[in-house]
């Protein structure tokens, strides 16, 4: 493929055309790298230009699937590595098998090829890489729609699961901390290990009776060791040994 690191056309499409269809053309180009500029490049031009720059290098790109890539059909070592490095934040999408990405990179590509072809005049092959464009486009955003929702329902799950846990641990140290105050025996607790005693078995008790199993005689442990105010509310007034 030929060398194509000049992309000033990027920011700078000559609009005054007097051939309707170049113009449309060239538009169209412009205005899908402005919009991958603003969405997965986060408007920085250069990073942009270093990542077609390397595009352009790659040449061929793969005409079937994955498992019949040879390397006598396109170099796949620098599709792969093009495919890795797209910028895609994980918050946005895992995309965990790289389907997004591989569309992507050849999008790109077929913009490349488009552009290509314009200026050399070949404005219908320009149009045939334009469509191949927004074919990888469509195969990029349908598998985008197609898993976003699973995984935001993933996350969301992993997120309710993690309060729920956390709740859970406050409301066995609330628990913890009443009971060291209110069952300490007159003139305190001789030990950590005696309040622990006491005030274990109670708490899982409570726990247990809400279908929740806790380990609090470790967790207590770790609290009279490290928390100050689990370790005020039983009475001590420095970590334990």
């Amino acid at each position: 493929m030929e060398n194509m690191e000049n992309m000033e056309w990027l920011l700078d499409l000559q609009d005054d055309s007097s051939n309707e269809r170049w113009f449309d053309a060239a538009v169209q180009i412009k205005y899908e790298y402005q919009r991958i500029l603003r969405e997965n490049f986060d408007s920085d031009v250069a990073s942009l230009q270093a990542y077609l720059h390397r595009v352009a290098q790659l040449g061929a790109l793969p005409g079937w699937p994955r498992q019949y890539w040879t390397e006598e059909s396109f170099d796949e070592q620098a599709f792969v590595e093009l495919i890795d490095t797209y910028p895609l934040a994980s918050e946005i999408l895992t995309d965990s098998d790289g389907v997004y990405r591989e569309n992507m990179v050849c999008f790109c590509s077929e913009l490349l090829r488009a552009k290509l072809a314009l200026k050399t005049g070949l404005r219908e092959k320009a149009w045939w890489h334009l469509s191949r464009a927004s074919f990888y486009d469509g195969q990029a955003q349908g598998y985008y729609l197609r898993v976003k929702p699973a995984e935001d329902k993933r996350r969301s799950g992993k997120k309710g699961g993690i309060s729920k846990e956390k709740n859970k641990r406050q409301a066995v140290r609330n628990a913890c901390m009443q009971h060291l105050k209110n069952d300490c025996p007159l003139g305190g607790w001789s030990s950590t290990s005696v309040a622990i005693a006491a005030v274990a078995p109670k708490v899982e008790k409570m726990i247990r009776k809400q279908r929740e199993e806790v380990d609090v005689h470790e967790l207590l442990y770790a609290w009279l060791n490290g928390d100050l105010e689990v370790q005020q509310a039983g009475g001590f007034k420095m970590p334990c040994a």
